[in-house]
């Protein structure tokens, strides 16, 4: 088989793959501008009558229990916590372990994804009666924490491979200016290494975007509902209010592409050099 060849069939295995996997966010795309009765009738890639009253029933129909412009300004502001609160905690305990001899080759380092062994339901019961009785049920600074400490080991882990290819010498030369540690930290390495600062960011932010089960046994108030708890009002026994439904999941969606695109080549540039390393 011809080298021509082989680069032919490995592009069309690969157009294959990106198409049966884009092909159902395509689906939804589309049917968000279809009327109910295209949606629950024969299945059809392209509507007859597109319409938008999907999205105006979304976002103009607002009621206290239901109210998605709210709910997506929720969801943004614990996403965007929960991502800076990930880099801070992960940040420090990348450079500590990058830069610690007995850190980097001990059990810790080892242990970072240990956690991720596990199903995240296991803890459910026990985060919920520690925040209740802490007074943190119900509230977004509750969620915050959750989501931060299930993103920050796997971000610290990410990190460390960044923090390790910062040459020693530059914090050296540094030092021989009279430059701190925490001066080193901040001004030498966070710098060179916004990469992957930008990327365990990203994937903190995503990772709490569109997270439903912890959201669900910790947030009670209808006003604090985030994005996921936002699309389950549009489900019930009897009935699916399948268009607002399909038009909030692309509401939803978008912000996660729009955002992990940019940085994409950097988090598997990361994944790849920590799985080599760890």
């Amino acid at each position: 088989m011809t080298t021509v060849v082989r680069r032919r069939l490995r592009a069309g295995v690969t157009a294959i793959v990106l198409l049966f996997l884009i092909w159902p966010l395509l689906y939804i795309f589309v049917s968000s501008f279809k009327p109910i009765r295209e949606i629950m009738g024969r299945a059809e890639l392209f509507p007859k009558n597109p319409t938008v009253a999907n999205y105006g029933t979304l976002l103009l129909a607002r009621t206290p229990v239901r109210d998605f412009p709210r709910i997506l300004l929720n969801t943004l502001y614990v996403s965007s916590l929960s991502a800076l609160l990930s880099v801070a905690l992960s940040s420090v305990s990348a450079y500590a372990i990058a830069r610690t001899r007995e850190l980097r080759s001990g059990i810790l380092s080892k242990l970072l994804l240990f956690i991720y062994v596990f199903p995240t339901i296991i803890v459910l019961t026990p985060m919920y009666q520690l925040f209740t009785l802490i007074g943190l049920w119900d509230s977004y600074y509750g969620l915050v924490i959750v989501y931060s400490g299930l993103a920050s080991p796997f971000c610290t882990w990410l990190l460390v491979s960044f923090f390790e290819s910062i040459p020693k010498e530059l914090e050296e030369s540094a030092a021989v200016d009279g430059a701190n540690a925490i001066n080193r930290f901040v001004r030498i390495v966070l710098p060179i290494s916004m990469p992957g600062i930008v990327t365990v960011g990203a994937y903190a932010f995503i990772s709490a975007w569109g997270e439903y089960m912890f959201a669900l046994v910790m947030i009670n108030s209808s006003a604090k509902k985030t994005a996921a708890l936002g699309l389950a009002t549009f489900t019930a026994e009897q009935y699916i209010e399948w268009g607002p439904l399909l038009a909030g999941s692309i509401l939803i969606i978008v912000p996660i592409f729009v955002l992990f695109l940019p940085v994409s080549r950097f988090f598997i540039r990361g994944f790849m050099s920590g799985g080599v390393k760890a």
